[in-house]
């Protein structure tokens, strides 16, 4: 435990909350998912890959503070475990772990040679934009000033009923 967090001996508080979260953890049949998180985590930090300071859900956990996974002091801030983990839902905990985007190839190189090619995989989630957030996004890609695609994106005509109008149709 990050007894600089804490203090030596830990509160109570915090002794009750790990020891709670850790039987709901292996209870759910999750250590091994929290160890390759802690592995992926250490390696980036040994390697010198910024990695944020935790997000979503598990960052109202305490022991990922042990594992020092994440940064957030989830007693501090009354932020709840089991919107991470609920043992009355069987569902896969989820753990944004947010790299640097220079270094994601060296990230899921260093996964695949030590966990097999076989158990690595990328998620990707796409999603629709509206017609004035395309305009931003593909001035700040094109690298044009962020003014000039804010002015445009302006100058769009409004949304009708929440859709983009349809030139030519009645």
């Amino acid at each position: 435990m990050r007894r600089e967090r804490y203090g030596d001996p830990l509160p109570q508080v915090v002794v009750e909350r790990l020891d709670y979260e850790l039987g709901v953890i292996n209870d759910m049949g999750f250590p091994a998912y929290f160890l390759v998180v802690w592995d992926l985590i250490r390696h980036a930090r040994e390697s010198k890959i910024r990695v944020g300071p935790g997000r979503g859900s598990a960052a109202g956990v305490v022991s990922r503070i042990a594992c020092v996974i994440v940064d957030l002091d989830p007693i501090r801030y009354d932020l709840l475990f089991e919107r991470f983990l609920n043992p009355g839902r069987k569902q896969m905990p989820d753990i944004d772990m947010d790299f640097d985007e220079r270094y994601r190839s060296e990230m899921i190189k260093y996964a695949t040679e030590r966990y097999g090619w076989d158990h690595v995989a990328q998620i990707v989630t796409f999603s629709t934009i509206k017609a004035r957030a395309a305009v931003r996004d593909a001035a700040r890609v094109l690298g044009l000033p962020y003014a000039l695609g804010d002015r445009v994106a302006k100058a769009m005509p409004p949304l009708v009923m929440g859709r983009t109008p349809r030139s030519g149709l009645s």
